[in-house]
């Protein structure tokens, strides 16, 4: 989350507790006053340990949402564990 400078809307009770997978739901404004919400749903894979998941971004402007899927893009290359598609 720091990487995008979201905020989790997921609370703190639901993202806690041991198990293989996790479903949260991040928020965001820019300084231009756009929103954008990101629904991320991820998983660790057993066999290997890496990380696999899904990202949607939602905003009302492209701008945002081209931004945010570029900065998590380049967060998933340099940690090399993670597998977003």
């Amino acid at each position: 989350m720091s990487s995008t400078n979201m905020a989790c809307l997921t609370p703190e009770a639901a993202l806690s507790g041991e198990c293989d997978f996790l479903s949260a739901n991040l928020y965001a404004r820019s300084v231009f006053g756009e929103d954008a919400l990101a629904n991320l749903s991820i998983e660790k894979v057993e066999s290997t340990g890496h990380i696999q998941g899904h990202v949607r971004i939602r905003s009302k402007t492209q701008g945002i949402a081209l931004s945010l899927g570029d900065k998590i893009t380049l967060s998933q290359k340099e940690s090399g564990k993670l597998a977003l598609t």
